[in-house]
């Protein structure tokens, strides 16, 4: 099963869209948010519960997903190496581009694997590893996840912390 997730932004992602065309339709489960629906799919819901989302991704042969913090994250915590398509702000996908800068950085450290064209899809979807964790259980809680997935491969295990000379943003 592919399960693809285009989040809950308000801009459309036609692009993503598009490119799921050329996949096997009767593998793919899709939430797409305000994108119109793919019409090939064998399932597609326009927004999902989250714990309907864990569900899935847990269950998925491969990920598809946009740059979403809390979508790359499920999918690190379940043992997956998402194929991440970011939005693009040029394309009218987002407000800025820090899914562009997100997936790169992730990329780098193997964390994901970066959708630049998705003409490319299915050749990455065949190309996608396996999960890293077979049970569908959750790896790490979501504060170890995002400390994994933002720390270089050096600093592992080492805590950000507050000074006593840090004053709050808000209070």
């Amino acid at each position: 099963m592919i399960f693809v997730t285009l989040g809950t932004h308000h801009d459309p992602f036609p692009r993503l869209i598009e490119g799921l065309q050329a996949l096997d339709g009767s593998q793919l489960i899709v939430q797409h948010g305000h994108s119109p629906a793919p019409l090939h799919a064998a399932e597609a819901v326009e927004f999902m519960p989250v714990a309907d989302m864990v569900e899935r991704i847990g269950a998925a042969d491969v990920v598809v997903t946009h740059a979403g913090v809390g979508s790359i994250l499920t999918c690190l915590r379940y043992g997956k190496t998402p194929l991440v398509v970011p939005r693009q702000h040029r394309l009218g996908e987002h407000v800025d581009d820090h899914q562009v800068e997100l997936t790169r950085a992730l990329a780098e450290d193997g964390k994901v694997i970066p959708v630049w064209d998705v003409t490319t899809l299915p050749e990455l979807v065949a190309l996608a590893p396996p999960p890293a964790v077979s049970n569908g259980e959750a790896t790490t809680d979501l504060h170890d996840a995002v400390r994994e997935a933002l720390q270089p491969d050096g600093q592992r295990g080492r805590r950000f912390r507050r000074s006593r000379d840090s004053v709050p943003l808000a209070s």
